[in-house]
């Protein structure tokens, strides 16, 4: 445990710096990075987490801002690196509660804009928003000077931050690949990497995603030679690409591949229609209008002479190509023979919703071109081991931080780092909530925040309490037993009236008896307890905590068990 910096013993030394990691451990999502220094807060990114297929009726999962609510007179801003949902999507949902500025590039002050409107902000257009490229002179807030760094990812104009603080400068860096030939963007700052690494570097909070592969990351561009080759070799057939409906380098090749073999685009689905609407507009997607067709009017042109640029490449219910899939889309059929491409990777915790597209449209008849089974329908925006070490190494940096992975992929960070001559002790793998506290005496770990798991319900927005999401997994995996007690005005309870109701824990009807002796225990537990004179509401909890256990000991299961009084 590291001792918070004590004024008397360093009476003129500069102030404290702590880096606090909000984000997940567990994948590549829900990342933020929380930087402290005196009076000053700055945050960088603030991205949503994603459920898995146990985590029922939760939408997204956000960051637990209590932290950061409890200093809210000290947070200066919110810095977004990229146009990724796992590094913008929770600003809707914490911008009414922490309204503070937002720094980040064009295309990413639009996608936040929409998403706010999407999501229903009250009053969206009181939040503040402020340019941040590698062109823009540097932004000082209190203890911090920010500087963006051209870097390059999946999406248009994705950026790394030089934070200078008192304690020195720290490099943020967070999903980046080095790429020479990229699409929309130019190549990577290298050079701006290295000045400020032979300048002096404090600590570098690096990608570690990509750590565990050797080489480098291909270029966005040798995707061009795959979609010319695909969509040429279509003739005849209805084809679709689907990909994330952020990847706008990726809709560019896919729209170049089109006009060269005379067909025209149509985007499908909400994400990728509003995407591709604010790439046009900022210009990321130079092409005259009637290079595109409506949705709405795609059924009338031969099917063999449109492109879809369709959104649902994670398998989520609701979107456009799960509704195609299941011969329910509005404006769409799948023909017979039709082609679809799948130009994305799913991340962990999507496989399954993934594995069952692919099923519903190969029983449909489609063609199915998917990573497994093709390998140059995609390349990852994360750098492989070359690219990480690459920029490792030209920071110089005294410490590092690897961010945006699981535990193992930092500690493979760890040993990459080390084959560069950098030792264990310079490393850093923070976990959700670890706070790391840089002073004249080093570099060592504060206290651990306690965080807490906020989901989000999708269909009105509500942040769920663990507690509901429990319920619900305990209701589909146990089921429910709903005892009814008949109580009078007077509060008498009708034991000889008692009823039971199960629904998902057992076949009724072939569990007679088990029904039956419930009813007793329910009749002799509340005369038990009534007889102690408890409070209806601790009489409920503790007659639910008593028959839980009594059906656990006689079926070995633990159905959610609730008490229900009924006046009469």
């Amino acid at each position: 445990m590291f001792t918070i910096y004590d004024e008397q013993k360093y009476p003129n030394k500069m102030t404290p710096l702590k880096i606090i990691k909000m984000g997940s451990d567990v994948g590549a999502t829900k990342n933020m990075v929380v930087y402290e220094s005196g009076d000053d807060i700055i945050i960088v990114d603030c991205g949503v987490g994603f459920p898995d297929g146990e985590t029922l009726g939760v939408d997204v999962v956000i960051p637990d801002i209590t932290y950061l609510l409890e200093n809210r007179e000290k947070v200066r801003g919110i810095f977004v690196t990229h146009v990724h949902e796992d590094h913008f999507g929770a600003i809707p949902y914490i911008i009414e509660d922490l309204p503070v500025p937002i720094y980040t590039n064009r295309i990413a002050i639009e996608f936040i804009k929409e998403r706010i409107k999407d999501k229903g902000v009250k009053n969206p257009d009181a939040v503040k928003f402020n340019l941040i490229t590698p062109e823009t002179p540097e932004v000082i807030l209190g203890n911090f000077k920010i500087k963006a760094i051209g870097i390059n990812h999946s999406v248009p104009s994705p950026m790394g931050f030089a934070i200078t603080t008192p304690q020195g400068t720290i490099l943020h860096m967070a999903d980046y690949k080095i790429d020479w030939t990229p699409v929309l963007d130019k190549p990577i700052e290298l050079g701006k990497i290295a000045n400020y690494g032979d300048a002096g570097v404090l600590c570098l909070l690096s990608d570690c995603l990509g750590v565990t592969a050797d080489g480098y990351t291909k270029s966005e561009r040798t995707l061009d030679e795959s979609f010319d080759h695909f969509i040429g070799n279509a003739a005849g057939r209805q084809l679709f690409v689907t990909t994330i409906s952020s990847n706008v380098s990726r809709m560019y090749q896919i729209i170049n591949a089109a006009r060269k073999h005379g067909r025209k685009v149509v985007f499908s689905g909400r994400s990728i229609d509003q995407s591709s609407q604010i790439a046009r507009e900022l210009g990321f997607l130079p092409f005259d209008s009637d290079t595109f067709v409506p949705e709405k009017e795609a059924k009338d042109h031969t099917q063999d002479s449109l492109v879809y640029i369709i959104a649902g490449c994670y398998g989520q219910t609701g979107s456009g190509l799960y509704r195609l899939s299941i011969g329910e889309h509005n404006n769409i059929t799948l023909e017979p023979n039709a082609l679809v491409i799948f130009s994305a990777d799913p991340f962990p915790g999507v496989e399954e919703n993934v594995e069952r597209l692919l099923h519903n449209l190969t029983v449909s008849g489609a063609e199915v071109l998917y990573s497994e089974i093709q390998d140059n329908l995609h390349v990852s925006g994360h750098g492989l081991k070359g690219d990480l070490a690459t920029v490792s190494a030209l920071s110089k940096a005294k410490f590092y931080i690897p961010i945006g992975g699981t535990a193992a992929k930092m500690r493979a960070y760890t040993n990459m780092v080390k084959e560069l001559g950098v030792t264990k002790d310079r490393v850093f793998e923070l976990l959700e909530g670890q706070t790391l506290i840089f002073d004249e005496a080093g570099a060592r770990l504060g206290d651990r925040l306690e965080l807490k798991q906020v989901y989000i319900d999708g269909r009105n927005n509500d942040t769920l309490s663990p507690i509901v999401v429990k319920d619900r997994e305990q209701l589909s995996t146990e089921g429910v037993f709903v005892v009814f007690v008949p109580q009078t005005q007077n509060g008498n309870i009708l034991s000889d009236k008692i009823d039971v109701v199960t629904r998902g824990f057992i076949y009724v009807k072939g569990s007679q008896e088990l029904m039956d002796e419930s009813r007793k225990y329910v009749t002799k537990t509340l005369n038990k307890l009534m007889a102690k004179n408890k409070e209806p509401a601790a009489l409920k909890k503790k007659c639910e905590r008593e028959l839980a256990d009594f059906l656990y000991k006689k079926t070995g299961r633990t159905p959610l068990v609730i008490v229900h009084n009924v006046q009469i």
